[in-house]
C-alpha cells in the first residue's frame, strides 16, 4: 500500500472515538495553555497587584491586536481539511504556504503598531505606574507576533492532516519553554537580572519560539514532507484569495471578540478601579480554565466538519458538531459549577485583599452562567468555520459583542453605578446567551450545506506523490 493510499483509507472508528482521538491532544494543547497563563499571573501577582494586573490586560489586549491575522490563519485548518477530505493533498501544503506568506507580512505590520498600541492605556485613564508595566509587556509580546503567527498556520495544518499528536507535544515543548524563562526572568534566578513585568513577556515568546520550531520540525520530517507538497512555497493566486476570503471574516470576527472583552476588562472595569481590574484578571485565569479545552474541541469540529464535508458527507458532519457541543457542555456546565462554589477561595488564591475578593467572586457567579451558552458558541462557530462560513457569524459576534458587552457594559457602570462590577458583568452574560443560540441556530438551518470552497478547475494539477 502506497503512503497516498494509506492516508486516504477511511477509518473504522466510532464517532466518539474519532472526536476524541482528534480533540484529545488538541484540548491538551489549551489546557497547557491555560495552565501557563495561570502560571503567569501567579508568578506576577507575587511581585505585586500592578505588575499582575498589567501582565492580564497587556497579554489580552496583545492578542486581541494580532488576533486578525489569528483569525485568518485559523482557516488553513478548514481548507487544508477540506483538500485533505478530497484527497487532494498537494493542496494542503499549498495552502500552508498561502497561510506562511500571509503571517510574515502581518507581523510586520503588527510590529510597526507597537508605538501607537502603547499609548492605548494612558487613554484609559490607568495609573502611571499600572500604564508603563502594560506597555512594556505590550511592545515586547507584539515583537514575537511573528513566531504567534507562524506558529498558528503550522498548527492549523498538521491538524488538518491528521497530526494532533505532533501539535501536542510541540505544545508541550513551548509551555515548558515558557514557564521556565518566566520563573528565571521575572524573579532573576540563575543569575539572570529580576526584569518582573518585562522578564514575563520575555518568557512567553521564548516559549512561542520554542513551540513554532518544533512544529516546523514535525512539518519538514517523515513522509508528510512530500505527501503534502511541503516545500512548494510558490505564491498562488487563487488559494491566497480563497485564504483572504474566508479567513479575513474569520479574523474581523476574533478580532470583535478578544478586543471586545480587552477593552471590558481595562475600560469598563477600569471605571471601578484598579482592584476591579485586578479581580477581573483573576476570575478570567479561571474562566479561561473553561473555555479554552473547549475551544480544543471547536478547533477540532472545525477540522472535522472540513473533512467531511470534503468527503461529501455533511450529515456526518453535523453528527460531529452535534456531539462536539454535547462533550463541551458537559465540561463547561461542571466548571460553572465549580467556579460557584469555589469562588472565594479561588480569587483569595491569587489575592486575599477582601476589596479584590469580592468582586472576584462576584464576576465568578457571572462566570458559571455564562458556561453553557459559552459552549453553544465555542463549538457551532468552529462548526461553521470548518464549512466556509465566517462573514455573517463575524458580523453578529462584532455587533453583539461590541454593541452590548462594550457599549452597553460602560453605560451601565456609568448610569447605575450603585450595582458596581456586577451591572456590567450582567449585560455581559446577556450577550453570551444571545450569541451562544445565534450560532447554534444559524449551524441548525444547515445554510452551510451550500457552501462550495473547490478550486476552479484551471487550478495547478493536484501532486499525490508515494515514496
Amino acid at each position: 500500500m502506497t503512503a497516498l493510499e494509506n492516508v486516504s483509507e477511511d477509518k473504522q472508528v466510532s464517532p466518539i472515538v474519532e472526536l476524541l482521538a482528534l480533540a484529545a491532544p488538541t484540548v491538551a494543547q489549551m489546557a497547557s495553555y491555560t495552565i501557563m497563563q495561570f502560571v503567569d499571573t501567579l508568578m506576577l501577582s507575587r511581585v505585586g497587584l500592578t505588575e499582575a494586573t498589567a501582565g492580564g490586560n497587556a497579554g489580552l489586549f496583545s492578542f486581541s491586536v494580532i488576533s486578525l491575522g489569528v483569525g485568518v490563519l485559523f482557516v488553513v485548518n478548514t481548507l487544508a481539511s477540506q483538500s485533505f477530505g478530497r484527497r487532494e493533498f498537494a493542496e494542503c501544503g499549498r495552502f500552508l504556504w498561502q497561510g506562511i506568506w500571509f503571517a510574515l507580512v502581518g507581523s510586520a505590520v503588527f510590529a510597526a503598531l507597537i508605538p501607537a498600541a502603547q499609548h492605548v492605556f494612558v487613554w484609559m485613564g490607568h495609573e502611571p505606574a499600572l500604564a508603563a508595566d502594560e506597555g512594556v509587556y505590550l511592545g515586547i509580546a507584539l515583537a514575537g507576533s511573528v513566531f504567534k503567527l507562524l506558529g498558528v498556520a503550522f498548527g492549523q495544518f498538521l491538524l488538518a492532516t491528521d497530526r494532533p499528536g505532533s501539535v501536542l507535544l510541540s505544545t508541550v515543548a513551548g509551555v515548558s519553554a515558557n514557564a521556565l524563562a518566566a520563573w528565571m526572568l521575572i524573579f532573576g534566578h540563575g543569575g539572570l537580572p529580576r526584569l518582573g513585568i518585562a522578564g514575563s513577556a520575555w518568557g512567553q515568546n521564548t516559549g512561542v519560539v520554542v513551540e513554532s520550531a518544533v512544529l516546523l520540525y514535525f512539518i519538514l520530517h517523515g513522509k508528510g514532507r512530500r505527501l503534502y507538497n511541503v516545500l512548494d512555497f510558490k505564491l498562488r493566486r487563487e488559494q491566497m484569495l480563497t485564504l483572504l476570503r474566508i479567513g479575513i471574516p474569520s479574523g474581523v470576527q476574533i478580532v470583535a471578540d478578544v478586543l471586545a472583552w480587552s477593552l471590558f476588562g481595562m475600560w469598563v472595569m477600569g471605571q471601578f478601579g484598579t482592584a476591579a481590574m485586578a479581580a477581573q484578571t483573576y476570575m478570567m485565569r479561571y474562566m479561561v480554565v473553561s473555555f479554552m479545552p473547549a475551544f480544543g474541541v471547536g478547533t477540532a469540529v472545525t477540522a472535522l466538519v472540513g473533512r467531511y464535508i470534503g468527503r461529501g458527507q455533511p450529515d456526518v458532519a453535523a453528527a460531529r458538531a452535534r456531539l462536539g457541543f454535547t462533550l463541551t457542555a458537559i465540561y463547561m456546565v461542571s466548571c460553572g459549577i465549580v467556579f460557584f462554589f469555589g469562588r472565594y477561595s479561588f480569587i483569595r488564591l491569587f489575592d486575599s485583599d477582601p476589596q479584590v475578593m469580592r468582586i472576584g467572586a462576584t464576576m465568578l457567579v457571572f462566570a458559571a452562567v455564562y458556561q453553557f451558552f459559552d459552549a453553544l458558541y465555542i463549538v457551532y462557530n468552529g462548526a461553521l468555520r470548518g464549512a466556509g462560513d465566517t462573514f455573517v457569524p463575524a458580523v453578529a459576534t462584532g455587533i453583539l459583542c461590541w454593541g452590548i458587552t462594550v457599549f452597553g457594559g460602560y453605560a451601565t457602570a456609568k448610569l447605575f453605578p450603585q450595582f458596581g462590577p456586577a451591572g456590567p458583568w450582567l449585560v455581559a452574560t446577556g450577550y453570551g446567551v444571545i450569541l451562544g443560540l445565534f450560532m447554534y441556530r444559524r449551524f441548525a438551518r444547515g445554510g452551510w450545506r451550500s457552501i462550495h470552497l473547490e478550486q476552479p478547475a484551471h487550478r495547478d494539477t493536484v501532486m499525490a506523490v508515494s515514496p
